[in-house]
């Protein structure tokens, strides 16, 4: 009777499967979902300073433009920015720019005014009604208008000035009565010494001069900055 003997088993009991290797390391997922997307620019400030390149440079070739519809068109093409772009310009700064061109409109809407491209530091001095305009009008800047040695003809004379963004000074003459009213956005409004100032202040621009005397009757705006009328 032979007897055969048989190396041990090494291997997992018979009927049961070995456990799967351990997952390998493949590092960070390299999915091309979860690539890194490169930084969103600041797309809404680009847009911001190429438009206002644009206008600068249009008045200096001489080329019209109605200012009255760039506020609305600015707001309209950032809205079909935001549309077209997604929520990836949207982080651009776009919304805020026009989020805060949006309240500067509504404030305009309330408080009209002519807009001027011009800029600096002017003074008109008027001595002859004849050379007295209907309106006068700054973009940037300090406007005056001495009207202190006119004479004005009997009635009601009426005179309009406005300033984008600056002061706005009117000097008026002694026997003259004014009348009118004063707005800016954002500022002050200072009328013979009584002061209106805040957000989109409006003030009377009363005070009496020689009875039966000529009318000078003032509507003067500004957007952000300051009137003053004195004599």
């Amino acid at each position: 009777m032979s007897t055969s003997t048989h190396p041990p088993r090494t291997g997992p009991p018979a009927g049961d499967t070995p456990p799967p290797p351990p997952p390998e390391d493949r590092g960070p997922d390299q999915s091309p979902s979860s690539e890194p997307r490169p930084a969103t620019r600041p797309i809404g400030w680009a847009l911001a300073l190429i438009g206002a390149g644009v206008l600068w440079l249009l008045p200096l070739a001489g080329v019209a433009i109605a200012w009255q519809l760039v506020l609305p068109i600015v707001i309209i093409a950032i809205g079909l920015v935001l549309l077209a772009g997604g929520r990836h310009v949207a982080r651009s700064g776009l919304i805020g720019l026009g989020i805060v061109l949006t309240v500067i409109a509504l404030v305009l809407s309330v408080t009209p005014m002519q807009v001027s491209a011009t800029a600096g530091d002017r003074t008109h001095t008027v001595t002859d009604v004849a050379e007295l305009e209907p309106s006068y009008s700054l973009g940037a800047g300090t406007l005056t208008l001495d009207l202190r040695d006119l004479e004005l003809p009997p009635g009601t004379t009426e005179l309009a000035a406005s300033v984008s963004m600056g002061e706005l000074v009117v000097r008026v003459p002694d026997d003259v009565t004014v009348s009118g009213t004063g707005h800016t956005i954002a500022g002050e409004v200072v009328a013979f010494g009584r002061t209106t100032a805040g957000i989109a202040p409006r003030r009377a621009l009363t005070e009496p001069g020689v009875e039966d005397g000529p009318v000078l009757e003032l509507e003067l705006r500004t957007g952000f900055g300051r009137i003053e009328v004195t004599r």
